[in-house]
This record gives structure tokens, C-alpha cells and sequence, in this order.
């Protein structure tokens, strides 16, 4: 006969199979740390052996436990009916080593060092026109970098390339993208990964030496935004710029054009003060100049309106004495023609005497019977020679 159960009743059922079963307490489980996040006075971790995982949590601080840790801890399995989980609920834990991954990693970190893939990466351009950026496209990464590059620089055009960022075939699909943004002719100037935080497992891809190398060979350059601030990966080491969150990948490839736009305004404010202290000097200047020759002009002028002045009394002078020798001159041609006058010399007693219109000098060339015109000072008067 088939039974049936509610959710409530098979968790409750499940529930107590755990809480009667003695081997799942005080047991000691080894594994190595994969994922460690403390939220107030609970630590949540995930214990790694291979492929498989277990789910942690201990009501403590942990201290001394890290990712990548081996660790040994004592502890119950407890099955939770509300929510149908299996959790492992650590009473103490202690440290016993370095993990299997860590050990891998920091193996492969070594190996990639000594090749020379964390050097001589291609720096940024001067001038960002067009950037690619890695990442899904239905995450809250892409929104806060399109987000911050239209805040700063809406003229840098971006281009998403759709990966996955987690999963055993996200690696691959990364490492693909790199490459094909290098062989395209797009005109990309540089490349953005970028996932947002999160574990050791979540971040794992951009720890592969797949995803490392694809970054190395990149011929553009690559800013990695990978994470939190305090997350480091491969993916970070092999880029040329690390960016601490992809907010901070938006600002950097950004930066170039807001930062020469400061510099332009930091510049034309210069210039405007250098030229206002120009065009001040250069006003003191004229200023000065034009007082100097207002001054050398009055100056001038009142030497020429001088020598006018002396020219003119100068002038006066010889003119005054010019009339007054012409007129002594006048007065002594007029004396000496008064004296000449023939009307003077009539009113002398003497008489001028003409026959038909004739002057007569001589009595000589007078004859008995010449009828003549005598003229004398107030008149004349008609005569016969006897």
C-alpha cells in the first residue's frame, strides 16, 4: 500500500533517523576548506574531498581557520525539517595542514611565475575608444559598469561578450572570449573580466591555468575585476591592471578621457589666469605709456606753443619796427614831395603861365598880343601880352 506524506511529516521523519543515529554525532570529519564566510557570531564553510562537499556551520568565530585550510572538526549532522538541508554542525575545529587545492594553486601560481606571465603585460592606451567586457550579460556586473562608464564617459563604446562565470565549462568559455576578442577586428583597445564576489568555488575558473594563459597571450590589454578587494586570482596576476571590483574596472578604463578632461579644464583655468594676469600687465603697461605720452606731448606742446609765442612776439617786433622805419620814410617822402608841390610853390607867390595848353618857361617865348592862362595857388586867371 503507498503512503502518503506531507513535506512537514517525511522532513520530521528524516529528521529524527538523524537525531537517533549515534554515528552522526560527535563525529570528527577531516577535509579541506573550500568556501568560509562568517555572518555575526556564525561561521558558515564548506569541507572538500575531492568531488565532494559538505556544508558547515559553527556558532563561533572560527579564529585561525581559512580557505584552502585542511581541517579537522568535531561535530554533529543535523537534518533541518524546515528547510530539508543537511548541515554539519561544528562544535571545534582545528587546523592540520595546508589542502590539496591550496597546495595545487600556489603550485600552478609558481609555475605560471616562472614563465614569465605575470610580466610585461601591454599597458593601457592613452585614448580608451571602444572596450570588451567579459562576463554575463544577466548579472548586476555588467549594470554597474555600463552604469559608471556612462556617469563618466559616455562616448567609450562597450562591448559584452556573454560568458559563463561559474561551472566546470565557465573556465573554457572565458579562455575562448580572450581569444576571440584578439582575433577580431572590432577595434577593441582593451579587454574587462569582470564577475562579482563571491567564494573560493565561484572564483574558481579565473584560478585555471586555462583562463590564465589565455590572459598572458592577450596581445590587448586586460583589466581584471575579479571579485571582492581582497580577492586575488591567477586571472588577476597574469592581466595588465587588477581592479579591485568591476566598479573600479568601469573607473580605470574611463579615466583616461575624464582624467584629460580635468587636466583640459585644470589647464584652460591656467590659461585664463595667466591671461588675465597678461592682459592686467599689458593694461599697466599702456596705461603707463599712454600718461608718458600724454606727458612727452604736453610737454611738446608747451615747448612749440612757446617758441610760437616767441616767434610771434619776435615777429611783432620786427613788423613794429618795419612800420615805424617805413613810416619815417612816408613822413620824409611826403615833407620832401610838399616841398615839390607845385601847388606849394603857387602859394609861394609864384604862378604858372600856359598859352593853348603849352607851358611857358621863357619870357622869351612870349610875343605882343599871346593870349595866355595864368595859374596860381586858388585859381587861374586869362591874360594878354602887351
Amino acid at each position: 500500500m503507498q503512503r502518503k506524506l506531507t513535506v512537514s511529516q517525511l522532513n520530521k521523519y528524516i529528521s529524527g533517523v538523524f537525531d537517533d543515529e549515534l554515528v552522526l554525532h560527535d563525529v570528527t570529519v577531516c577535509g579541506e576548506v573550500y568556501e568560509f564566510r562568517r555572518y555575526g557570531a556564525r561561521t558558515f564553510m564548506t569541507l572538500r574531498e575531492g568531488d565532494c562537499t559538505l556544508q558547515c556551520v559553527t556558532f563561533g568565530t572560527a579564529a585561525g581557520i581559512a580557505e584552502g585550510m585542511n581541517v579537522e572538526a568535531l561535530g554533529t549532522v543535523t537534518f533541518y525539517a524546515r528547510t530539508g538541508r543537511v548541515s554539519f554542525v561544528i562544535e571545534d575545529v582545528t587546523p592540520s595542514g595546508e589542502g590539496k587545492l591550496l597546495l595545487e594553486l600556489l603550485a600552478l601560481k609558481e609555475k605560471l611565475k616562472s614563465e614569465g606571465l605575470f610580466e610585461n603585460r601591454p599597458p593601457l592606451p592613452e585614448h580608451i575608444k571602444k572596450a570588451a567586457v567579459i562576463t554575463s550579460e544577466y548579472g548586476a556586473v555588467i549594470h554597474d559598469i555600463l552604469s559608471v562608464v556612462r556617469s563618466k564617459n559616455p562616448y567609450l563604446d562597450i562591448c559584452v561578450c556573454d560568458v559563463r562565470v561559474q561551472g566546470s565549462e565557465s573556465a573554457q568559455s572565458i579562455a575562448d572570449a580572450v581569444r576571440d576578442i584578439n582575433r577580431s577586428r572590432l577595434g577593441i583597445d582593451v579587454i574587462v573580466i569582470a564577475r562579482g564576489g563571491g567564494s573560493a568555488y565561484d572564483l574558481s575558473a579565473y584560478n585555471t591555468e586555462t583562463v590564465a594563459r589565455a590572459v598572458a597571450a592577450s596581445a590587448l590589454p586586460v583589466v581584471s575585476a575579479v571579485g571582492h578587494e581582497t580577492d586575488y586570482t591567477l586571472c588577476d596576476l597574469c592581466a595588465s591592471v587588477r581592479a579591485g571590483t568591476p566598479s573600479i574596472a568601469a573607473d580605470i578604463i574611463s579615466e583616461p578621457v575624464t582624467g584629460k578632461i580635468a587636466r583640459l579644464r585644470s589647464l584652460a583655468a591656467a590659461l585664463s589666469d595667466a591671461l588675465d594676469d597678461k592682459v592686467s600687465s599689458c593694461a599697466s603697461r599702456v596705461a603707463y605709456r599712454a600718461m608718458s605720452l600724454v606727458g612727452k606731448a604736453e610737454l611738446a606742446a608747451a615747448k612749440r606753443e612757446s617758441a610760437v609765442r616767441r616767434s610771434a612776439e619776435e615777429m611783432k617786433d620786427a613788423l613794429d619796427a618795419l612800420l615805424a622805419a617805413k613810416s619815417n620814410r612816408l613822413a620824409f617822402l611826403s615833407a620832401m614831395l610838399d616841398k615839390s608841390s607845385p601847388l606849394k610853390i603857387l602859394s609861394q607867390g609864384y604862378a604858372k603861365i600856359a598859352r593853348n595848353g603849352e607851358e611857358i618857361t621863357s619870357a622869351a617865348a612870349l610875343a605882343a598880343g599871346d593870349r595866355i592862362t595864368v595859374r596860381m595857388a586858388d585859381g587861374k586867371a586869362e591874360a594878354e601880352v602887351l
